[in-house]
Order: C-alpha cells, then sequence, then structure tokens
C-alpha cells in the first residue's frame, strides 16, 4: 500500500463503504498534491460494466454499487494522469495518490506555406424524427462519438466542432468535454490529446459550436471525436443530440468508464479543419 503513496497527485478518498442490504456506497473528494486543490470531472467507474460517475467542481464524488460489484475494481483517470484501481473490497477509508503522466513532447507539425484550405467534415445532417440522450440524469457521463476522415491523409488543425441539439433542453448552459480517440479498427481506441478540453456553453436547440483554435490540435490521421456533457449535480438536466441513421461509425457509452456500443446510425457532430 506505501507504494501507492509516492506520487505526486493527492487522491483523498473518505470512503463511506455500506454494505447494508444490496449497495455498497462510496463518497470521496479528489484533490492535488501540489496545489491541494480539488480535481473536477474525474471519471470513476467499473471499466466496461456501465455503472460510473463523475467528480464535481469541488473533487467530490458518490458511486453506489450493488453487490455483484464486490470483486470488481473502480478504475479512476482524469486526463494527464495514470490511470489508477481501486479493488472495491479495499475502498474503505484509505488515501491514494495519482501519478501524474510525463510530460508529453508534442510533434512537430511542419506548416506549409501553401495556401490553406478549409473543409467540414463529418455528420453535418440529422433526421427531425430521430435523437440521442446526451446527459446522465445519474451524475454519470454520457459520451456520444463519431468517426472523423481526414481527406488525403494530410496533417489537419481542428478549429471547431460542431454539434447538432435537438428541442426539449431543459437547462439554460452546461459544461462540454471534447475528446479525441485513435481509431482502432473503426471503434474508438486510446486517447490522441492529454489536454482536458472543457468548455462552458449556452444551451439552445440549433447547431452548437466549439472553438478549439486556442488549443491548436493538429492531427494526421483517421480518428474519433467524443463529447461529454457533465452533470450539474444539483439539478437535473436534459440535453439532446441529433442523429441520422444514414451516416456510419457512430458509438456511444452510457456511463464513465463504461463500455463503447455502436450505433445503428450516427450523432450529429462534424468538425472544421484546416489543412
Amino acid at each position: 500500500m506505501n507504494k501507492l503513496i509516492l506520487a505526486t497527485t493527492f487522491l483523498a478518498i473518505f470512503i463511506n463503504n455500506n454494505v447494508v442490504a444490496q449497495e455498497i456506497k462510496m463518497s470521496g473528494i479528489i484533490t492535488c498534491s501540489k496545489t491541494n486543490e480539488p480535481i473536477e470531472f474525474v471519471n470513476i467507474g467499473v471499466f466496461n460494466k456501465n455503472k460510473g460517475t463523475v467528480t464535481d467542481q469541488k473533487g467530490r464524488f458518490t458511486i453506489v454499487l450493488s453487490k455483484e460489484f464486490l470483486n470488481d475494481s473502480l478504475t479512476i483517470s482524469h486526463v494527464g494522469y495514470k490511470t489508477l484501481k481501486i479493488p472495491v473490497q479495499r475502498a474503505n477509508n484509505i488515501f491514494f495518490t495519482l501519478q501524474p503522466k510525463a510530460n508529453q513532447l508534442s510533434e512537430v507539425v511542419v506548416i506549409s506555406n501553401k495556401k490553406k484550405k478549409n473543409r467540414k467534415i463529418g455528420v453535418k445532417s440529422y433526421n427531425p424524427l430521430l435523437w440521442l440522450t446526451a446527459i446522465s440524469e445519474d451524475n454519470d457521463i454520457i459520451e456520444n462519438a463519431q468517426k472523423i476522415n481526414i481527406p488525403n491523409k494530410s496533417i489537419v488543425k481542428i478549429n471547431y466542432v460542431n454539434i447538432y441539439l435537438r428541442r426539449g433542453i431543459d437547462t439554460e448552459s452546461s459544461f462540454i468535454r471534447v475528446n479525441f480517440y485513435k481509431n482502432l479498427n473503426d471503434l474508438p481506441g486510446e486517447r490522441i490529446l492529454f489536454e482536458n478540453i472543457v468548455k462552458k456553453k449556452k444551451m439552445e436547440p440549433g447547431w452548437l459550436q466549439i472553438d478549439l483554435t486556442e488549443f491548436n490540435v493538429y492531427i494526421k490521421e483517421d480518428f474519433f471525436i467524443g463529447i461529454e456533457f457533465l452533470p450539474d449535480f444539483k439539478n437535473t438536466q436534459s440535453v439532446y443530440m441529433g442523429a441520422i441513421l444514414s451516416k456510419g461509425k457512430g458509438f456511444s457509452r452510457r456511463s464513465s468508464q463504461g463500455k463503447w456500443e455502436k450505433l445503428p446510425g450516427a450523432s450529429a457532430i462534424n468538425v472544421e479543419i484546416e489543412f
């Protein structure tokens, strides 16, 4: 256990492990050892079993597991830190430490002097009769992802992400996290970027644009882009994304650390690139 207390990010978890009846209830707070500040929006869950949660803006979390998960582990992850797994049976009044990942050296991108092209790629339409739930009612994570094919295998800069929102929204604003994943045989694979891209946006029906120009995102291969609408924790929210059946390569997972499931169609997500 002492080996787990050597790294530099302090994950202070005070666990209330309540195994009364058929439930195990765990609550905790996650903070950074360098700043003692809480770490927000940390993904916590049972890997690939669609049971999880995320920390709030004060680093707090609560997760309730049924006894069927007693022999599983909680996976705790955040962009920039090494993933930590805690056996559920041992997650009781214990302090853990997350080890930050070594600084990732950015690949040098050679910019050509040729005139730049701009293009919108991905799903640019939607079916008015279809939609996808975009935000969890259980303080968990729902993530919808779409494959993006890069033209001519060029190096492209991702300037904007566009998402179509359906009617039925009952919140004024929401935090949105944008993730980039490798294309692993037409499935979302490992993360490409190790920067936590989170933006607070006003919610209203229509195309929602997220500006990524400040992040200088350059990608040179086909990839998946994932969209997480982060829960409010105080109020139940409803947000719905557009969808379409005629486009493929859409995926969704309904929980933090959950399993990716292929959609019969696609999410209405596209990106604006420069190349």
